[in-house]
């Protein structure tokens, strides 16, 4: 009898079952990755925007409200007017920063974050991110 060469039927299937395993188990974790990652640009993005407000006080003795973003560059990014050292948030970071003379609030989200960060600098920096 001619010997036969090949991946038996069974084999194929313990193969398939532990890609399979591996799936479940990286996929998950992959998108949990992956929204920290976008809270993240949030929050980077939140503290690079109070130190340009901070200077923004320097030169003006006032800080820079931010209602939403008007101008968004050709790669999706909000740019910044008007603050020293910001030129443009990170690719779907929105802020809005709420200013009166003696200091400022600002919120930043990322559109597939799941955490808001807010920024009060009357209450002393970061307030935290929910």
């Amino acid at each position: 009898m001619g010997r036969q060469s090949g991946f038996s039927f069974i084999e194929v299937l313990v193969v398939a079952a532990i890609i399979g395993i591996l799936g479940l188990i990286a996929v998950p974790q992959y998108s949990a990755y992956r929204e920290r990652a976008y809270n993240s640009a949030a929050l980077d993005d939140l503290k690079s925007l109070a130190r340009a407000q901070e200077r923004f006080f320097e030169g003006n003795a006032s800080y820079k409200a931010i209602e939403h973003c008007f101008n968004v560059d050709a790669e999706g990014r909000c740019a910044v007017d008007g603050l020293p050292g910001m030129q443009s948030l990170s690719k779907g970071v929105s802020v809005s920063v709420t200013a009166s003379q003696s200091g400022f609030v600002a919120t930043a989200k990322h559109v597939k974050g799941s955490k808001t960060c807010t920024w009060d600098s009357t209450k002393g920096g970061l307030v935290g991110c929910s």
